[in-house]
């Protein structure tokens, strides 16, 4: 009975541990997992696709049809934060990458790309969206973040515009150093 409790009690510590390292790679906490890396294309740097988790909805309730449409526009309300700052340098790096890239697709489950730069103090920077997006490009996300980017500048990048029309989906889109709660 003792080796049996020994042996589960190993196999549990064992799956947090590796957990737990997993989790540390990517500095985020929450229902959200990486679903793939991308090199950038200086090679200074990772871009890390981030989304929900499991069998979980991927939209937090969203508002009907007619407010929706009403509090939505092309170029959304912008607010800038001194919470969740990311580094300058990093944002430049992504929204350089989505602009090199913009007719490449991204997929419905991640909602936040991060770029991972190499410095090992606040190394990410991340451009997160709230609804899913059908069709979704990265050429979609760049000039949003290009406008918080170009806007949002003291002491670090971090911004939020909120109910921006994006590839015909009103959503909020965030840019800080965190992929999850602007």
């Amino acid at each position: 009975m003792q080796l049996k409790s020994i042996t589960l009690f190993m196999l549990g510590a064992t799956g947090l541990m590796a957990q737990s390292l997993f989790r540390n790679d990517t500095s985020f906490s929450g229902d959200f997992i990486e679903l793939g890396r991308q090199p950038t294309s200086n090679g200074n740097g990772t871009l890390i696709f981030f989304g929900p988790g499991g069998e979980k909805k991927t939209a937090h309730a969203a508002l009907s049809s007619i407010e929706e449409r009403a509090s939505c526009s092309n170029s959304g309300s912008i607010s800038c934060s001194s919470d969740h700052t990311a580094r300058n340098e990093n944002c430049d790096q992504l929204v350089t990458e989505l602009f090199a890239d913009p007719t490449v697709g991204v997929a419905t489950s991640p909602r936040q790309i991060c770029y991972q730069g190499t410095s090992s103090d606040n190394e990410f920077c991340c451009v997160s969206w709230h609804n899913v997006v059908q069709g979704l490009t990265k050429g979609d996300l760049a000039p949003i973040a290009q406008t918080m980017l170009s806007q949002c500048t003291q002491n670090g990048i971090s911004g939020k515009t909120k109910g921006i029309n994006v590839h015909g989906t009103c959503t909020d889109v965030c840019l800080s150093n965190r992929g999850t709660h602007c």
